[in-house]
């Protein structure tokens, strides 16, 4: 009997937020202009050094809210390579620690693109922090809330190699409390903390859960 020859489906490459046709690695030039991806982007330095793709507005919320909710290969992919572009030179001299998710929740986009950032480099990533105790969300929090109700809720794995170096990532930064607690448990540990690069920023006041 002849081999069986399956029939080759050819898929045209698509933008992964609006599916129109797109050879590009990442978003297609209308999205890219709705998500202000050709914009300076958002960036400070308290509580720690911090970077983010774009601003927690409509564009980026609806895109992370929906992501949360279910997995996009073909987003991620496009994530992880805006988020290459804005991480530090030399990257293999720095390691990824994702934030980790709250107890009892299962990895997010967090976890989903630092995976597929190490996919695309030569970067490292470790889940150096883990969560000791349960938190309340933080939506309708306030800074010091958010400060309280976060210390003491990550722990970190002990330093077991010299001038190691540790950029963090979130989804979604607003008042740097989350980073900030994260960073000290790592620091407490021996690691340095080069900063956090997130998805958006955005304003304590707004109604989503964030951290």
């Amino acid at each position: 009997m002849a081999p069986i020859v399956w029939p080759t489906l050819l898929i045209q490459p698509q933008c992964p937020l609006c599916h129109q046709a797109w050879s590009g690695h990442s978003f297609c030039p209308s999205c890219r202009d709705q998500l202000k991806l050709n914009q300076p982007r958002p960036q400070g330095s308290q509580p720690i050094p911090w970077r983010a793709l774009g601003r927690y507005d409509s564009g980026w919320r609806q895109l992370i809210l929906g992501l949360r909710r279910q997995a996009s290969p073909n987003l991620i992919r496009a994530l992880a390579t805006e988020c290459l572009a804005l991480l530090p030179k030399p990257k293999t001299a720095v390691v990824l620690c994702a934030i980790p998710p709250r107890q009892g929740h299962q990895p997010g986009p967090p976890q989903w693109i630092q995976q597929e950032i190490c996919r695309q480099s030569e970067m490292r990533a470790r889940a150096l922090l883990h969560r000791r105790r349960a938190c309340i969300g933080q939506h309708h929090l306030n800074g010091s809330q958010r400060l309280q109700n976060l210390q003491g809720v990550f722990s970190a794995e002990p330093l077991d190699q010299p001038s190691a170096e540790v950029m963090l990532l979130d989804d979604v930064v607003t008042t740097g409390a989350t980073s900030q607690a994260a960073a000290e448990a790592l620091r407490a540990a021996g690691y340095g903390v080069v900063g956090v690069l997130a998805l958006a920023h955005g304003h304590s006041q707004i109604d989503a859960p964030m951290t």
